[in-house]
């Protein structure tokens, strides 16, 4: 359920304003829920097992418009993310510094029959497809993007919002829509930051990061699909290249995704191909695909997926692949209960773990070729 604020008193004070023109609106969901975790080391070394509470994204959102005539509106939104079960900012991971305000999607801008144009930090390239888990009650760790979204331990588009983002989105058109996203400088490295190499201390120059980002899709009756393409280079040092060859200087990605509703069950499938690139080192190539079907049983629905990311280039025995299964229970339209059960199981070179396993749902850190599972029960009620 979501309630309108109108200030009446502050906007009474403003002459020339209609109160109907403005609305503000509260929303967002909570949700949290308990994890067993065990991993089992190819060595026989790092064996955990450990109970913890988890976070699923939990978020308070301000949002609203206003009319500014001819079937124009100024819109925007404050999305605050916290931990649920902490009671802290649940902004301390990707670039999102720790206690940050508005580390959700926040923006300002204007919408129109010409489509809409905002600025701020924003959702792009990760976590585009057709896995169901992180928006429902089962574990945010148990989504796709925990190997879709990474080459090996590094993250493709931030894994997180996008910053510094200036995006059009078309209106909707016989079913297709396009987006347009373009970052000035998307891992936050701005005034110049120091940095340390092995004997000197370098600034980073910022004028040199940016990215580019478009997505059009189709969602018309039973089938949804579309494209996205990630292209980014990060913030050079001294304006050169690269000056460390372990320091990542840009992102190509590009996925193809899908959905077709049976009726008896919506079937999806994802396709990614992306590349991290070293500066004077060698790129590093990673190929991944994802099947999901989510079936309607009862008030709720069964979930499924498979996760596949082959190896990377030149590094042999870093592939891995995950699967999820679950239920998600209805209680009424604004809360629900899930339960799932996750794996990943990793190559002796690979590392991939439950996505903000650390930051948000205190999953163990684990070593190169230790496979990890996960037994989650949860609530989510939205607002």
């Amino acid at each position: 359920m979501k309630k309108s604020l109108i200030a009446l008193a502050v906007v009474a004070a403003l002459p020339g304003v209609a109160l109907a023109q403005s609305s503000v609106t509260i929303s967002g969901n909570i949700k949290t829920g308990i994890s067993r975790f065990s991993t089992d080391s190819a060595t026989g070394v790092g064996k955990i097992k450990d109970t913890a509470m988890s976070d699923g994204s939990s978020r308070i959102i301000l949002s609203g418009t206003e009319d500014l005539g001819g079937g124009m509106a100024a819109i925007f939104q404050v999305d605050n993310r916290f931990n649920g079960n902490e009671g802290t900012s649940a902004q301390g991971f990707g670039t999102q510094p720790q206690g940050a305000m508005a580390g959700g999607n926040t923006f300002a801008g204007v919408t129109g029959g010409f489509g809409r144009l905002v600025f701020g930090n924003l959702d792009t390239h990760y976590g585009k497809g057709q896995d169901e888990f992180a928006a429902r009650a089962t574990s945010l760790g148990a989504s796709s993007t925990s190997l879709m979204d990474y080459i090996g331990s590094s993250a493709i588009a931030v894994t997180s919002r996008t910053k510094n983002v200036i995006r059009y989105t078309t209106p909707v058109m016989s079913g297709f829509s396009a987006q347009l996203d373009y970052s000035t400088a998307p891992f936050q490295i701005e005034g110049g930051t120091a940095y340390q190499t092995s004997s000197t201390l370098t600034t980073i120059n910022p004028g040199k990061g940016q990215a580019s980002h478009a997505e059009l899709n189709y969602n018309q009756g039973p089938l949804t699909a579309g494209v996205s393409i990630w292209d980014a280079k990060v913030e050079t040092f001294n304006g050169t290249a690269v000056v460390a060859p372990t320091a990542k200087s840009g992102e190509q990605s590009t996925k193809l995704y899908g959905s077709y509703n049976l009726g008896i069950a919506k079937i999806g499938a994802q396709y990614d191909d992306s590349k991290l690139q070293f500066g004077s080192a060698a790129d590093q190539k990673r190929k991944a695909s994802h099947i999901a079907v989510t079936a309607p049983v009862g008030p709720g629905a069964v979930l499924f997926q498979y996760t596949k990311a082959n190896a990377i280039s030149g590094i042999v025995n870093s592939g891995a692949n995950m699967i999820s299964v679950g239920y998600d229970y209805s209680l009424s339209k604004r809360t629900s209960v899930g339960v799932n059960y996750s794996k990943i199981n990793n190559e002796a070179a690979a590392n991939y773990q439950f996505f903000t396993g650390v930051a948000l749902q205190n999953s163990p850190a684990t070593t190169k070729g230790t496979d990890t599972s996960m037994l989650y029960a949860g609530i989510r009620h939205a607002f």
